[in-house]
């Protein structure tokens, strides 16, 4: 049995200094807000980079590691 887990989001909103876990129709709701389409938006995610919005910062969770600088390498599996 093939084991994956999906894709995790956080968001920091203006106002606040943590990050929080939000789920992926939660994400989806706000970039609907600011972009016409929103496949860009998550393509910088998966490059590691967070994407700001009129209403927070938002950026893909990365399990058991920091955010940092570098790439994030993706492989065809």
């Amino acid at each position: 049995m093939l084991m994956f887990s999906m894709p995790l989001y956080e968001a920091k909103y203006h106002e606040e200094e943590m990050w929080q876990e939000i789920s992926e129709l939660e994400l989806m709701d706000e970039l609907y807000k600011t972009y016409k389409k929103v496949t860009p938006a998550i393509k910088e995610m998966i490059m590691g980079n967070e994407v700001k919005t009129p209403y927070g910062s938002y950026r893909l969770k990365l399990k058991g590691g920091e955010h940092g600088a570098e790439q994030v390498e993706l492989s065809a599996a």
